[in-house]
């Protein structure tokens, strides 16, 4: 009975140094009191011991953690719709008026701002069988341009002539009684040494370049003759100093508008 209850006790004090070593080696736990396996009685020190081991020991079990799912798939999205390219904005065209003859048949656009009065003959006052004229001047008052309508017994006198011509292009709402298209066209003329230009609108024959004879502006329309022309300041004085200049003043703006108003005559 002796040996084996001390058989008994060594092997609850070996496990309780079993526990103190694996408590030991585990860290200090904050809330938990190890017994003296001496101070208990045989069967307390083996329970102790057994609850010790449990508590130090156990991994408190769970289930398995699941899976994570895969993240759900992002929406199809639409491929964007191609972007259209923007055409640019036109310039803003500045506004026109409209002048028409009062027998109806010929008529033009200008520039708002600008006037246009109406006298007869080349003379201003001239008797009425003259052709009517219309002045156009700019919104200053100076006088530009000329258009006259229903001409009667009036022709050209022509000279030889050395024509260039800088600028030209049909008028095809101006058709002659001949059938032929007037053109407008910005030439310059050598004649005794000086040059002399014009701007009108001309039977396509009077812009021919090279030795000529010098142009006529009359149109022939079924209602009489016509002219249509910028109002140079020549004679005596060339309206340029030079061609240079000439071709400077094509650049302006103010050619292009009344390059502009002789493309818009038309006879109805």
């Amino acid at each position: 009975m002796t040996s084996n209850r001390f058989g008994f006790l060594g092997a609850v004090a070996v496990a309780g140094l079993a526990i103190s070593f694996t408590l030991s080696a585990c860290g200090p736990q904050t809330g938990v009191e190890i017994a003296d396996a001496g101070d208990a009685p045989p069967g307390a020190a083996s329970t102790a011991a057994a609850e010790q081991t449990v508590s130090a020991t156990a991994t408190p079990t769970s289930e398995p953690p699941l899976l994570s799912a895969a993240p759900p798939a992002a929406p199809a999205t639409e491929a964007p719709a191609p972007v259209e390219p923007v055409a640019p904005a036109e310039p803003a065209q500045p506004a026109l008026q409209s002048f028409t003859f009062p027998d109806g048949h010929i008529s033009f656009s200008y520039p708002a701002g600008w006037t246009v009065r109406t006298q007869r003959g080349p003379g201003r006052d001239g008797p009425p069988w003259q052709p009517l004229e219309a002045i156009v001047s700019d919104w200053t008052g100076n006088d530009l341009l000329a258009v006259s309508s229903g001409a009667d017994g009036v022709g050209c006198a022509a000279g030889p002539t050395n024509r260039t011509v800088l600028d030209k292009a049909a008028v095809p709402l101006m058709p002659a009684t001949d059938g032929t298209t007037p053109w407008f066209g910005f030439a310059v003329e050598n004649s005794g040494g000086a040059d002399w230009y014009s701007m009108s609108v001309r039977n396509s024959s009077n812009f021919d370049e090279g030795e000529v004879s010098s142009g006529c502006g009359l149109l022939v329309m079924a209602n009489g003759g016509a002219f249509a022309h910028v109002i140079f300041n020549e004679p005596p004085q060339p309206a340029f100093s030079s061609r240079e200049a000439a071709k400077a003043w094509m650049g302006t703006e103010q050619y292009a508008q009344l390059k502009a108003l002789l493309m818009s005559v038309r006879y109805s």
